[in-house]
């Protein structure tokens, strides 16, 4: 069956979109709601033990820090990124995927990501290869939404996507898919990002 035969249809009540949602998976109860609370449970846990920081100065509980402290733990969510990856392949028609990261992430109030793409940057106007150019394919679910803003929002398409527990996004990972965060006022937004690479000398060590 043709791929865009096989793409789901999408909830107008988590996304606005002014032009067509092209390559960018949207689906809804990828995680059930029992799993994305133990996901914020593990972050809230662990979070603090790891080095990396996101963009707001945010702690990103990686995959492999969970392992050092917790592998049951590390291993199912290891688990859930391998469903993202064939739920990326599937529904987007990639070549096979390799996990290339997994993160567990926090943003706050007052924090928000600028708009960014995930392997390139832009270099006196024109764009180049970041430092994570080895990503191909981004993944992204959210854990609650009891928290107000930090939308998902691709302004070259004009899509804002609303994150909800469960709710999963994909989308390649190149200039063409540009996204950001705006403001988080209140609460506390949790998510899951995975990214994914053809180079099979960047997957991820389980």
């Amino acid at each position: 069956m043709p791929c865009e035969k096989r793409r789901r249809d999408m909830n107008h009540n988590i996304y606005v979109a002014k032009k067509p949602l092209s390559r960018i998976l949207v689906s809804e109860n990828t995680l059930s709601l029992k799993e994305c609370t133990f996901l914020i449970e593990l972050y809230d846990r662990y979070a603090e033990l790891s080095t990396q920081r996101d963009y707001s100065g945010r702690p990103l509980l990686h995959y492999y820090t969970l392992r050092d402290v917790d592998t049951e733990s590390a291993t199912w969510v290891y688990g859930i990124s391998l469903r993202c990856k064939e739920k990326i392949e599937v529904e987007l028609c990639t070549p096979e995927l390799i996990v290339e990261s997994v993160f567990l992430a926090c943003l706050w109030p007052g924090d928000s990501h600028i708009p960014h793409a995930d392997n390139e940057r832009k270099e006196d106007g024109r764009w180049v290869p970041n430092h994570t150019p080895q990503r191909d394919y981004t993944a992204l679910v959210y854990l609650n939404d009891n928290f107000t803003g930090g939308e998902l929002v691709f302004p070259d398409r004009d899509v804002v996507i609303i994150p909800k527990p469960g709710l999963f996004v994909g989308f390649p990972s190149n200039h063409e898919f540009v996204h950001a965060v705006p403001n988080v006022p209140s609460g506390k937004r949790y998510s899951l990002p995975v990214w994914f690479t053809m180079n099979s000398a960047k997957a991820m060590q389980v």
